[in-house]
């Protein structure tokens, strides 16, 4: 389905994105303190998010690793901006986005 591809290559974009911004952002501590890289990586993963959410509302069969929480995250970016954990974001970086990308490969 060419729909579902252009959500996959859509989260490829985003995560080749958050990339860039994290280019030279080694550790937390340089992550937080750039209200730039932060700002650019959280509307990357609002991207991710509505995605996946896509993805998940044309193919409820086609389970997607983590989908659930990958939506649940984007809401919270979007609608509790304000109680946004550096920490958590960190932690979703470095553990998380890694698997995504290789499942995102395999289906663009």
């Amino acid at each position: 389905m060419e729909t579902k591809r252009k959500y996959w290559s859509d989260i490829m974009i985003a995560l080749d994105a958050i990339d860039h911004h994290l280019a030279g952002i080694g550790t937390f501590e340089q992550y937080a303190g750039s209200l730039t890289v932060k700002d650019a990586v959280e509307r990357r993963l609002i991207t991710i998010g509505e995605a996946v959410n896509k993805l998940m509302q044309l193919d409820p069969d086609d389970v997607i690793e983590h989908g659930e929480r990958i939506r649940a995250f984007r809401n919270r970016l979007v609608h509790s901006y304000d109680a946004t954990d550096d920490a958590l974001v960190w932690a979703i970086i470095k553990n998380h986005l890694p698997p995504l990308r290789r499942s995102a490969e395999s289906h663009v």
